[in-house]
C-alpha cells in the first residue's frame, strides 16, 4: 500500500502545475474543463494531495491528444529548472470513444524515482456542459505561495484554467459515491470539504444533470439510503475505506485527528448531504 511522502508530493504538485500551465496555454484548451480533487486543491483551497489531473471535455480523444502533444513540448523545457535534466514520456493507459487516460512521466537523470502524473479526459454528451469558473493560474493562493517560495519557477504563469464550479464538483462526488464499484475514501473527504467547510449549496438541477452529462453511462451500485442509514457493516466498511485511501493523501498527523472519532465529520457530512438530496426529491435514473 502506498503511503504519504511529503518530499515526493511536493515534486508531484510542482509537476502538476507545470502540466496545467502548458495544457491551458494550448489552442482549443478552453474545451478542457478541470475537475476532481486536484481542481479542489489548486482552484478552491483544498488541503488534500490529489495525484490525478481530471478533465471533462466535448472534444474527441484525437483532439485531446493533439493538445497534450503540444503541451509536452513546453513541459520538457520547464521541468529542467525544477528537477534537473531528464526525459518526459507519455504512456497511454486506455483510449475509448468516450475517454482518454494516460500517464506523463518525468525521469530526472540524477534520481532513480520518476515523477508521474495521471491524466484522465472524460467525454461529455454532445450539447451538454457543466458550469465552469475561469481562474488565472498565478492568482490562485496555493500557486502564489509556491511562486513566492521559489519552488514554482515558471515565468508569468498566467494561463487561464477552466474549472468546474464547486457545485459541479460536489455533484461529481455524489455520482462517484453512488456508482463506484469500490468506495474510495477520498470522495468522503472531498464531499466534507465542499459541503461542510466551503458550504457549497446542493443544487438539485446540477445533481440530476450529472447523471446524464458524461458519455459513459451512469450505473448505480448503491442507493441514496445507503449513506443516510448505513448498516453497521457498511459504516465500518466506509471507515475502513477512508482510513486506507486517505493515508496516501493526508499527513499522518491530520489522519490521526480525523480517525480519533471514527471519521465522524466525514460520515456526518455525507449522511446530511444525501438526506438533503432525498428531501429535495432526487431520484436515481
Amino acid at each position: 500500500m502506498k503511503t504519504y511522502r511529503e518530499t515526493y508530493i511536493r515534486k508531484a504538485e510542482i509537476a502538476q502545475l507545470i502540466l496545467l500551465h502548458q495544457l491551458f496555454m494550448q489552442k482549443d484548451s478552453r474545451h478542457l474543463i478541470f475537475q476532481g480533487g486536484t481542481a479542489l486543491r489548486w482552484c478552491y483551497g483544498g488541503s488534500r494531495f490529489s495525484e490525478d489531473l481530471d478533465f471533462v471535455t466535448s472534444l474527441a480523444p484525437e483532439a485531446v491528444e493533439k493538445i497534450l502533444s503540444g503541451a509536452i513540448k513546453g513541459i520538457e523545457k520547464l521541468m529542467i529548472p525544477h528537477f534537473g535534466v531528464g526525459a518526459v514520456t507519455v504512456s497511454k493507459k486506455s483510449a475509448r470513444a468516450d475517454a482518454l487516460k494516460c500517464f506523463v512521466d518525468f525521469r530526472p537523470e540524477t534520481s532513480r524515482e520518476k515523477i508521474s502524473i495521471k491524466l484522465e479526459f472524460e467525454g461529455l454528451v454532445a450539447g451538454k456542459l457543466p458550469d465552469v469558473q475561469n481562474h488565472v493560474l498565478s492568482s490562485l493562493s496555493a500557486v502564489a505561495y509556491l511562486m513566492a517560495s521559489g519552488e514554482f519557477r515558471v515565468p508569468r504563469p498566467n494561463a487561464i484554467i477552466v474549472a468546474e464550479t464547486t457545485a459541479e464538483i460536489l455533484s461529481d462526488k455524489v455520482r462517484a459515491l453512488l456508482e463506484r464499484r469500490y468506495i474510495k475514501g477520498r470522495d468522503f473527504f472531498d464531499l466534507w470539504y465542499l459541503y461542510a467547510v466551503l458550504k457549497t449549496p446542493v443544487d438539485v438541477e446540477i445533481i440530476h444533470r450529472k447523471f446524464t452529462l458524461y458519455r459513459a453511462a451512469f450505473i448505480a451500485h448503491r442507493n441514496i439510503d445507503f449513506f443516510i442509514k448505513p448498516l453497521k457493516q457498511d459504516a465500518e466498511m466506509m471507515r475502513g475505506a477512508i482510513a486506507q485511501d486517505l493515508s496516501r493523501f493526508l499527513s499522518p498527523d491530520v489522519i490521526a485527528v480525523h480517525q480519533s472519532d471514527g471519521f465522524a465529520a466525514f460520515l456526518e457530512a455525507t449522511r446530511s448531504l444525501f438526506g438533503e438530496l432525498q428531501a429535495k426529491g432526487v431520484r436515481l435514473p
